[in-house]
């Protein structure tokens, strides 16, 4: 009987964090070290260095840690009444529930579902926190999201004295020991791959897909894995008879062009593969944005007024902290039918004042409500300028501050209500109007 010869396997124990090659004459089903089910095998493991992290069910992560009841429950972070899922977790995802689904949806789909309020700043912090746990291990942390992030490790070996994947299994401990959430990784050689491979083995995953067999691996896949395929170019895709990766890259050059225009060549390497954009470590936001569901549909102009003063009070105050300033000021309304329009104004200069932008609001507001028109939702949002505010300055300045004497009692007066909302809370003091308009309030 003769006996295979043996073949080296380069591994990782997600468990013992052992790592390495070993010489068998079959694959290794678990670790040769602590007997783990949890390996990872791959020929290319230990040349592969850019990897995509993505947190498992972030805000649900969160909840249930905090609250363990909830652990073998179906949750959802969102909206009650007419408010939409923001985040599901994956025992709601099997009643079909998604996010962006609306909530009457998602409680007929699971009647037990448990409705959780989104507290945006414990997720944030927490999101901070694996950001800064990112950073220890290289400088090149492109962030997608608050729950997300790009890694390109290439020559942290010799500072870590490990190799990027074990590295990354040892972040993936970390996480999971110090703040009681798990995430995915995906290890690939270009960005599109490591954010296709991060998907593949949630939750708590690690998943790889080498550069030489990336093409091969998404032959027969759907097109809707690739990155940055929107609805528009999906739908002429299913139009035209095209499902798989290796549907687009077979299609001759002249249908490429005529199905993407311009960015046909883009996609088609996203298909094949390629991909070379590199992990920018710092990409500015451009924009600021602030917006509410309505329980009923409004249609008054000054209940609207009153909203979009709060609206523009929000986005100043994350102007302010950020040191942005705002050049454009757009507003966002929502019919019943869902049918959504946008209006902007341009600002006379850059600010962050909360005044600047409900009056550009308003504008935009006044021009727009009437003729018995209704809305489920409003929002205000800005554009930002490229520079920062000067922080040796208590206020940003322009031309408009320094000749106009009713902007600076404006101005004095906003100044002195950050004081308070500083000091007291950012409900600690309400308009005449707001007091008066407020949707929320019962009649």
């Amino acid at each position: 009987m003769s006996v295979s010869e043996p073949t080296s396997y380069a591994f990782l124990c997600r468990t013992c964090l052992g790592s390495g090659y070993v010489g068998m004459p079959e694959r290794p089903k678990t670790c040769i070290e602590c007997g783990s089910g949890a390996l990872v095998l791959h020929d290319e493991l230990f040349s592969l260095s850019l990897a995509h992290i993505d947190c498992d069910a972030f805000y649900c992560s969160v909840e249930k840690r905090d609250n363990p009841a909830l652990v073998n429950r179906p949750v959802i972070v969102g909206g009650e009444q007419r408010g939409v899922v923001a985040a599901a977790c994956y025992i709601a995802r099997t009643y079909g529930i998604r996010s962006a689904m609306p909530t009457w949806q998602a409680k007929r789909a699971c009647p037990e579902l448990v409705i959780i309020k989104p507290r945006m700043a414990i997720y944030q912090t927490i999101g901070r926190q694996i950001r800064e746990m990112m950073q220890a291990l290289t400088p090149l942390v492109q962030p997608l999201s608050i729950d997300e992030a790009f890694l390109d490790l290439a020559g942290t070996q010799k500072l870590h004295h490990a190799s990027p994947a074990l590295s990354l299994a040892r972040l993936q401990q970390h996480i999971k020991t110090e703040l009681g959430l798990t995430v995915s990784i995906g290890l690939a050689a270009n960005k599109s791959m490591a954010k296709i491979a991060s998907d593949q083995d949630k939750p708590n995953g690690f998943y790889v897909i080498g550069a030489a067999e990336a093409k091969s691996w998404l032959k027969d896949r759907p097109a809707s894995l690739l990155f940055g395929l929107g609805k528009s170019q999906m739908a002429k895709l299913k139009a035209a008879g095209v499902h798989s990766c290796g549907d687009i890259v077979n299609l001759p050059a002249g249908q490429q062009k005529s199905l993407f225009g311009s960015d046909a060549q883009r996609l088609v390497n996203l298909a094949s593969g390629i991909d070379n954009r590199p992990v920018v470590p710092y990409s500015r936001a451009k924009s600021i944005s602030s917006e509410t569901t309505f329980t009923e549909n409004i249609s008054e102009l000054d209940t609207l007024l009153a909203m979009a003063e709060s609206l523009s009070a929000k986005v100043s105050r994350q102007l302010k902290a950020k040191r942005r300033a705002a050049i454009r000021v757009t507003v966002k309304l929502k019919f019943p039918t869902h049918r959504l329009i946008t209006r902007s104004r341009t600002l006379a200069a850059p600010t962050q004042m909360h005044h600047d932008i409900f009056d550009a609001a308003t504008d935009v507001l006044r021009a727009e409500i009437g003729n018995g028109k209704s809305y489920r939702l409003l929002g205000v949002g800005v554009e930002l300028s490229e520079q920062d505010i000067d922080e040796s300055r208590d206020a940003p300045t322009s031309l408009l501050d320094i000749v106009d004497d009713n902007r600076q009692k404006k101005n004095k007066l906003e100044a002195a209500i950050d004081q308070l909302h500083e000091k007291l809370g950012d409900d600690v003091l309400k308009t005449g109007r707001q007091l008066k308009k407020d949707p929320k309030k019962k009649p």
